[in-house]
């Protein structure tokens, strides 16, 4: 931040440098920018109806909280809108989670938001850490991530299936997008490419395991979230996954990879989400859309194998 004049309204002020657009804003600027932003993509990319149920997913982080307090607002101005619900999914991370999700916690009480957490002992019968310690030593070993992307995944989209969601709104930001798409590149995984074009027509077969999701914050990038959510004090939880940090996933390569590059090409977030978009819009209509077994536990889709990989982990992890 420096001292300048706003590009908008033309204050001298402490104004916020915009590498990807040239632009200068001053702090009520920049807060009108990110909200407009969120408006902007839930109405042009059709992400909600008036009547919707909403479930939001929260981890007490910067962008799940900015998520749900924007929501909030817009519900607000909404005639006979569907009260919010909340929902958290506590892995069971050691000196984390718990930490998260008290801020969580403490923001749906302070804005009187329903709150669900789920939790991974509860639901898979043992939490993260005991998985991996379970886990750690073994020839088959994953990452922690891979364990938790499985199992958050399907205990968000089952608890918000729970709580009578027609929607399931996500935190994903443009930074996260961007990560998605060039790892999904990366391992030509082209299927989930397609599968995750945003204007697919609703599959009536899949519809009715799946809630649809949504991501209202996927063309803000991360940085800009944060600065948002401390200039509106959303007291959210600061650091980052553990595991993320000291496990050696790709995805974290990916990132630094794509911050490295923003460096010299600050619009490269914006340039991987175009990309993301006119590729999987492609790659949608021009795949064959291909046939997937049922789970013989649980009945949900899972590829070619007879057992889906949630169903694997939770019978391997309740044993």
């Amino acid at each position: 931040m420096q001292i300048g004049n706003c590009t908008y309204c033309h204050k001298d002020a402490l104004v916020i440098h915009r590498k990807y657009s040239g632009e200068f804003l001053c702090k009520d600027c920049f807060v009108n920018s990110i909200e407009k932003n969120i408006n902007k993509t839930i109405s042009k990319y059709q992400m909600l109806n008036p009547r919707d149920n909403i479930v939001v997913a929260i981890s007490g982080g910067k962008d799940s909280l900015t998520l749900l307090y924007n929501l909030i607002k817009i519900q607000e101005q909404n005639y006979q809108s569907k009260p919010l619900i909340a929902l958290s999914i506590d892995e069971g991370i050691a000196n984390y989670r718990n930490r998260s999700i008290k801020s969580a916690r403490d923001f749906c009480k302070k804005y009187g938001v329903k709150h669900k957490i789920i939790t991974f002992r509860e639901k898979i019968g043992k939490p993260l850490d005991e998985i991996v310690s379970l886990k750690k030593n073994t020839d088959n070993y994953q990452n922690a991530c891979n364990y938790c992307a499985t199992l958050r995944r399907r205990l968000l989209n089952d608890g918000a299936k729970d709580l009578g969601a027609d929607v399931l709104a996500m935190g994903h930001n443009l930074t996260d997008i961007a990560e998605t798409f060039l790892m999904n590149i990366l391992f030509k995984r082209f299927h989930l490419l397609s599968n995750q074009y945003i204007f697919k027509r609703a599959d009536n077969n899949v519809h009715k395991f799946f809630i649809k999701r949504i991501s209202p914050l996927m063309r803000i990038p991360e940085e800009e979230i944060f600065l948002y959510s401390n200039l509106k004090n959303l007291n959210h939880y600061p650091s980052h996954c553990p595991y993320r940090e000291k496990d050696p996933i790709l995805r974290k390569r990916v990132l630094d990879f794509i911050q490295d590059c923003k460096k010299y090409s600050p619009e490269i977030e914006f340039n991987l989400f175009n990309g993301f978009l006119e590729i999987s819009e492609l790659l949608y209509h021009q795949h064959e859309q291909k046939y997937y077994n049922s789970c013989e536990v649980c009945g949900y889709p899972c590829g070619n194998t007879k057992i889906c990989l949630y169903c694997t982990y939770k019978k391997e992890f309740k044993a």
